[in-house]
């Protein structure tokens, strides 16, 4: 445990001084402020089926596919170029130490980025007065899909450390985390839009469905509704991504 919290104390610093994270940053909130940013336009043009906050936070694919896989693909495709890895992997540390604390490091940025991004909807409420600023606060909305990123954001950051592991390139593994992270989120919102229920020869994908509904993962949280079922599965897929992570990394000792 002791090494482990000096290798999570480590990686927190390295991320707080690296150039990387700071582009990814900016980048991130440029696109999300952007993003809600019109979405306020559109709500004070006509009155919308949900609320800016609601309406933005449908759009975490974007930052999701766009910015993570920037301070993901570093984390071991870098230090196995660089040969850092394999002098890491010879000190006490245990490779399962290096592959979650890597992990959680990377996870803290990524929460802290979307928290950074609260501040938009409090500064938009700010500028109106009465109910035209509790509706665009909505702040059970906006904690409620924060829950959500931070959730999901276990198994998507998994994802791309496993990417990472797999390959010296920094940028091969950024690909390899968009293409996994897009399949991911396209699956889900794929089984949500086909008519499952009326095709019978479809009816084994009625139980995934009900598991890959991300979208509906989103919607449940934001409204407020607690389903076992997304924990469990993030859960778990974040357990098997870490596992063969460092199964991987012990492979390159």
């Amino acid at each position: 445990m002791r090494h482990f919290r000096t290798l999570l104390a480590h990686e927190l610093r390295s991320a707080a001084l690296s150039w990387n994270t700071w582009a990814a940053a900016g980048l991130f909130l440029a696109l999300m402020g952007g993003i809600h940013f019109f979405a306020l336009v559109d709500a004070a043009r006509a009155p919308a089926p949900r609320s800016p906050v609601e309406a933005t936070l449908w759009f975490f694919w974007l930052p999701l596919l766009c910015v993570l896989p920037l301070l993901t693909m570093r984390t071991f495709a870098e230090e196995r170029r660089s040969g850092t890895l394999a002098a890491l992997l010879t000190t006490p540390a245990s490779p399962a130490a290096v592959v979650w604390a890597k992990f959680l490091a990377v996870w803290i940025v990524w929460v802290l980025f979307w928290l950074a991004f609260a501040a938009f909807p409090f500064l938009a409420a700010q500028r109106l007065d009465g109910a035209n600023a509790r509706a665009l606060g909505e702040a059970s909305a906006l904690w409620g899909g924060l829950c959500f990123i931070a959730v999901s954001g276990l198994l998507h950051v998994a994802i791309g450390i496993l990417c990472s592991c797999v390959t010296r390139s920094a940028a091969l593994a950024a690909l390899l985390a968009f293409i996994s992270l897009l399949a991911l989120t396209a699956a889900g919102g794929a089984l949500e839009t086909l008519p499952i229920e009326s095709w019978e020869w479809l009816g084994w994908l009625r139980e995934p469905a009900a598991h890959l509904r991300t979208f509906g993962h989103l919607q449940d949280f934001t409204d407020g509704v607690l389903d076992a079922r997304p924990l469990v599965l993030y859960g778990t897929g974040t357990l098997l991504c870490l596992g063969l992570a460092v199964l991987t990394v012990e492979g390159q000792e």
